[in-house]
C-alpha cells in the first residue's frame, strides 16, 4: 500500500479471500466466533483446540481442525504446518488461554503461576514466534489479553500478570516485526458472556447475586458477547487496520473508561 489515498473498495478491505488463518483455541466461546468471522470473510481458516470434540465446531463452519496442546512445542508447529498448507499464514489469533480466578494472593502457588503463565505467555509467545516464521509476505498475528491486564484486580493476580505479559509481548513484536510486513495487536475484552465465564461466576449466582446484571454492567448497559470481539479480530486481521500495529483495542462496552 502506498502513501497515497487507496482507491479500494470497502469490499476488498475486508475481504480474507486467498489467505489462511489459524486460531488457537477456537472451539467456543471467543475463538469459535473469531473462527466463523475469519470464514465469513473468506479466509482458510484452521481451529487449534485441545479438545478434540472441537473437531464439530470446526467442520460447522468450514474450518479445518487440528488437536492442540498450545504448550507442547511439537504440537504447535504441527498446528502451525497444517494451517500453513506449505504456503505461509498470513493471520494468526492467539487465543487459547486460560482465566481461573486465582484466589487471594497469599494463597496462590508456585505451581499455579507456573501453569498460568505457560499457557497464557509462553505459548503465545512461541505462537508468535512459530506465525512470524510463516509470514513471508507479511501478516496479521492478533492476541488476546484482557482489561484485567491493564487495571488489575483482586483475585486474579497471576491472570492478570500474564496478560500484562501479553500487552507487553505485542507491542515488543510490533516493532520488531513491522519492517517484515507483520502487523501485531492485542485485543483487551471485558467480562465476556462465554461458558468459561458463566462457570466462573456459578458460585455468585448460588449466593443469589444477578449475574446476567453483572455480566451488562457496564455504560452500553449490555451484554458482552463473543461476537463482539469476533468483530474487532475481524478489523485488525483485515485491510481495514493496515496502519494499525502495536495496539491493544480494549471492548468492555466502556466498562474502564
Amino acid at each position: 500500500m502506498t502513501d497515497t489515498e487507496p482507491s479500494v473498495a470497502l469490499g476488498e478491505l475486508i475481504d480474507l479471500s486467498g489467505k489462511r488463518a489459524l486460531v488457537t483455541g477456537g472451539g467456543k466461546g471467543i475463538g469459535a466466533a473469531i473462527a466463523r468471522r475469519l470464514v465469513e470473510a473468506g479466509a482458510a481458516v484452521t481451529i487449534a483446540d485441545l479438545d478434540p470434540n472441537a473437531s464439530r465446531a470446526a467442520a460447522q463452519i468450514g474450518a479445518e481442525f487440528v488437536t492442540c496442546d498450545i504448550t507442547d512445542a511439537s504440537q504447535l508447529a504441527a498446528a502451525f504446518d497444517v494451517a500453513d498448507g506449505g504456503g505461509g499464514l498470513h493471520i494468526v489469533v492467539n487465543n487459547a488461554g486460560i482465566f481461573p480466578t486465582t484466589g487471594s494472593l497469599t494463597e496462590v502457588t508456585d505451581a499455579f503461576v507456573d501453569r498460568m503463565l505457560d499457557v497464557n505467555v509462553r505459548a503465545q509467545f512461541s505462537a508468535t514466534r512459530e506465525a512470524a516464521r510463516r509470514m513471508a509476505t507479511g501478516g496479521s498475528i492478533v492476541n488476546l489479553a484482557s482489561i484485567a491486564g491493564l487495571g488489575g484486580g483482586a483475585n486474579i493476580s497471576a491472570y492478570a500478570a500474564s496478560k500484562a505479559a501479553v500487552i507487553a509481548l505485542t507491542r515488543a513484536a510490533a516493532n520488531e516485526l513491522g519492517a517484515s510486513g507483520i502487523r501485531v495487536n492485542a485485543i483487551a475484552p471485558g467480562i465476556i458472556d462465554t461458558p468459561g465465564v458463566q462457570e466462573q461466576m456459578e458460585p455468585l449466582r448460588a449466593g443469589g447475586i444477578d449475574v446476567d446484571a453483572r455480566i451488562a454492567s457496564n455504560p452500553v448497559g449490555q451484554r458482552g458477547l463473543p461476537d463482539h470481539v469476533a468483530r474487532c479480530a475481524l478489523f485488525l486481521a483485515s485491510d481495514l487496520a493496515a496502519f494499525v500495529s502495536g495496539h491493544v483495542l480494549v471492548v468492555d462496552g466502556g466498562a474502564t473508561a
